[in-house]
């Protein structure tokens, strides 16, 4: 048995875009599979990993030996936080194949392919929000700015007057560290060390009756952000993972002996974003791969692949042994060629609203004219059987039929 696991995105995708994957199964033998399929996953200080994203690609079934191919794709929703390799907050895209231990039967083992992708942040060209210019007084000291946004690399004009100082200082403050709640813990994360700011910039003056200091913004600033991720399942209710990073001018007066030595500080809140997108450019790269409505629940269906198959009939009998009801299916590939890696998914309809559970047939060929029984078995009454069928071309039909047709 090989698995063999390709990113299509060149190991990076933005938020809010799909990562596309192209699986490979070679099955040296006749293979009963218990659940395959790709997850993608980050490794948060307080837990030994998190599932951020998750894509089935073959349900539980019995593949004959020979290859199968599939090309599937993972929505990255808007709230995953992006890849920030400064705090080793990093995502792996797991392949994993579920199968029952040969040796014992009562257990079962996983096979597991790993790959790292990068994800990055999408910076809409609305946000942030207009800058807005700064003014500041306090205990005689008075300090402007002409905008509260400003670029790495950008050098930042501080306008100052004061009375009574004798040194004016500022300070340019980064807080960054990761963001962990979890039920044991709450906000206060035992993994996560509280980080004093770091000094990105400083400049000094004793000319402080009136002017004005240069601050130049590193290059290599990371940009401010306030990511925050929620889980949707269940299992992972009250849990939270991200990660913030604030900027700020420290702004510190040194008064005069004769007027008291305690010195005045304080906080000026700044951002610090890269460069927005133009409109062309956001029009063309930042909504061309987005979710636009309702995704087809089977993907794009080829009409034509449609008419490749024909169903001839469904006989159904009830085993009391198991006290199931057993379906007989026949499929016809009524194409003019034959078809490779196919893989045909059984599901029964419940009062044409609830699926029963389903069962998976892989075939290595499906030649041309050929006639494939397949058999369902369900504890449940249905209605209809929805039959789901995919090859290696990665064309897919679906096919609802009643039971009396």
């Amino acid at each position: 048995m090989k698995l063999s696991l390709m990113d299509l995105n060149d190991g990076t995708v933005h938020v809010g875009n799909k990562l596309k994957i192209k699986t490979i199964f070679e099955f040296d033998e006749d293979t009963p599979l218990m659940w395959t399929g790709v997850r993608l996953i980050t490794k948060p200080p307080c837990a030994k990993e998190l599932q951020v994203g998750k894509k089935e690609i073959f349900s539980s079934g019995k593949f004959e030996a020979g290859t199968y191919i599939r090309e599937k794709s993972l929505l990255i929703k808007h709230n995953v936080v992006p890849t920030i390799e400064k705090r080793n907050l990093r995502y792996i895209l797991q392949l994993l194949l579920r199968k029952k231990n040969p040796i014992d039967p009562d257990q079962d083992f996983t096979v597991k392919r790993e790959y790292e992708i990068i994800i990055k942040s999408k910076e809409l060209k609305q946000l942030p929000a207009k800058p807005n210019p700064i003014s500041f007084s306090i205990s005689g000291l008075n300090i402007n700015l002409v905008k509260d946004i400003f670029r790495p690399g950008e050098t930042i004009k501080i306008n100052y007057s004061s009375e009574n100082l004798k040194e004016l200082e500022v300070r340019l403050l980064q807080k960054a560290n990761l963001i962990c709640y979890c039920e044991p813990y709450g906000k206060s994360c035992k993994k996560i060390e509280e980080l004093p700011p770091s000094i990105a910039g400083d400049v000094k003056t004793k000319s402080t009756e009136k002017g004005f200091l240069l601050m130049t913004i590193p290059p290599i600033a990371e940009p401010s952000h306030d990511f925050l991720w929620e889980p949707e399942e269940r299992e992972y209710w009250g849990f939270k993972f991200g990660d913030y990073c604030r900027w700020s001018l420290l702004v510190i007066g040194t008064k005069r002996p004769e007027h008291g030595r305690e010195k005045i500080k304080f906080e000026i809140p700044i951002v610090i974003s890269k460069q927005p997108l133009s409109e062309k450019e956001g029009d063309a790269k930042l909504f061309s791969t987005e979710e636009k409505g309702t995704p087809a629940l089977f993907g794009d269906i080829s009409s034509k692949f449609q008419k490749r198959f024909q169903m001839l009939s469904i006989d159904s009998a009830h085993d009391a042994t198991s006290n199931s009801n057993v379906y007989k299916i026949k499929l016809k590939n009524i194409s003019k060629q034959n078809l490779e890696g196919v893989t045909v998914k059984l599901t029964g309809l419940q009062e044409d609203l609830f699926e029963t559970t389903s069962n998976l047939v892989g075939y290595k060929e499906w030649n041309k004219e050929e006639e494939k029984e397949i058999i369902y078995e369900t504890k449940q009454n249905i209605s209809a059987i929805i039959s789901v069928i995919e090859d290696n071309s990665q064309q897919s039909v679906r096919i609802q039929t009643p039971i009396a047709f």
